[in-house]
């Protein structure tokens, strides 16, 4: 068994397909909900899918040294030793087989090749999207075994952490697959939304400046990433 912790907000499109993904690789394994305050379906549908719930606030901001200090402690809770730390639209491909393997390799630190997702079609079929482009800013810590690892360290944004304990990487980099662009018109309006809850925290340290790109900007991005995309499932 594993515990996998994720921060949700306002999740309500996505969040069973993150519950699915993980339960059919790992069908014991306990989804920690950390919800801040959403004001959709996204906490019913985790409780109708058995995860546990706890609720927190930041003041209606998003504040990314929050949630570094949170993705730092939430997993030292969890009564397995195997955790998973992730964002909702992160999802690590590997079963319970892999980790079995790994284990008796005595790996202690799952290491991930990271991949932007992308829809190429104008919808919201988040099952059929099978492109992406390989995103190394994704290769970050997501599985560790915390009888072996007792510190993370993440920094800002969570893509870089220094861990403390015994460290073995594991025997291969398994897949992450970042379902950031599910639908064009979605991303966009995300990341207005994004940007106006965007704490003075962040402000000041320059924490989720690319949600501040123009809509221009970021549909050209989009379309320019579409063109650089490979077909990986």
């Amino acid at each position: 068994m594993i515990t996998i912790f994720t921060l949700t907000y306002n999740e309500e499109i996505f969040i069973k397909f993150m519950i699915d993904h993980y339960r059919s690789r790992f069908p014991e394994c306990n989804i920690v909900v950390y919800d801040n305050k959403s004001t959709d379906k996204t906490v019913e549908i985790a409780e109708a899918n058995n995860c546990e719930v706890r609720a927190y606030d930041s003041g209606g901001t998003l504040d990314d040294g929050l949630h570094m200090n949170m993705k730092n402690s939430i997993w030292k809770t969890a009564n397995t030793n195997w955790v998973l730390v992730c964002d909702l639209d992160e999802l690590l491909d590997i079963n319970e087989q892999d980790l079995i393997n790994e284990e008796k390799l005595g790996t202690t630190k799952i290491n991930s090749e990271g991949w932007d997702m992308l829809n190429m079609e104008d919808n919201f079929d988040i099952g059929s999207i099978k492109f992406g482009v390989r995103s190394t800013m994704y290769d970050k810590l997501m599985l560790f075994n915390k009888q072996h690892i007792f510190e993370t360290n993440y920094g800002a944004g969570c893509h870089d952490c220094h861990p403390i304990g015994i460290i073995k990487d594991s025997f291969k980099a398994y897949r992450m697959f970042h379902y950031k662009y599910i639908n064009e018109n979605f991303v966009v309006q995300r990341y207005k939304i994004t940007a106006s809850r965007l704490s003075e925290a962040n402000k000041k340290n320059n924490w989720g400046h690319q949600t501040l790109m123009p809509e221009e900007d970021m549909r050209d991005y989009i379309s320019k990433l579409k063109t650089m995309s490979v077909k990986i499932l």
